[in-house]
């Protein structure tokens, strides 16, 4: 079985809520694209195989392969691989109550989304932070990162046009 099958077949697996068989599939799929040369293939899956991890409680794992793979994307440009990888170290950190390095994570996977044009994921990135900060009682900060969600969405003019009089009164907003 070639790399691209069995990462396809893990995902397979990830989707049908098996999770400890798909680890295996993604760990041989990854360890198949290094011995091919790929890196760039390799950081893929070992971003699928960080989120496994994480579901199985495996946080130390999720994060060093996670680690791994944003650095690869970082060193090949590929900025949408880098925004998903820092997004799923920052969901990571929230869980584990490093919310301060968590709302970093989430601010720059967004801004990296922003650069890639993936619009949805940079609403999701945002929509994360917002929530997050609704649960640390940073109300502001929470209504002004859900106005960048709506914005990278195009969301609603008319909520967007509320949204805007408490950050304005505030000074957030101009």
């Amino acid at each position: 079985m070639d790399a691209e099958t069995m990462h396809a077949q893990a995902l397979d697996l990830y989707k049908a809520g098996s999770l400890k068989e798909s680890v295996k599939e993604f760990e041989m799929a990854r360890a198949m694209f290094v011995e091919q040369g790929d890196p760039a293939k390799a950081a893929t899956v070992a971003n699928d195989l960080g989120v496994v991890y994480y579901l199985l409680g495996r946080h130390a794992d999720a994060r060093q392969v996670l680690l791994e793979a944003q650095q690869v994307f970082e060193k090949h440009g590929d900025a949408t691989g880098q925004a998903r990888t820092i997004g799923n170290l920052a969901q990571l950190m929230n869980r584990a109550g490093d919310k301060d390095n968590a709302e970093k994570g989430y601010l720059r996977a967004a801004d990296l989304f922003h650069q890639a044009g993936e619009r949805g994921f940079e609403y999701d990135s945002y929509r994360a932070l917002s929530q997050m900060q609704l649960q640390r009682g940073h109300w502001i900060e929470a209504l002004a990162a859900y106005d960048r969600a709506l914005a990278a969405k195009g969301g609603s003019g008319a909520l967007r046009a509320f949204l805007q009089i408490p950050l304005r009164l505030l000074g957030v907003r101009q």
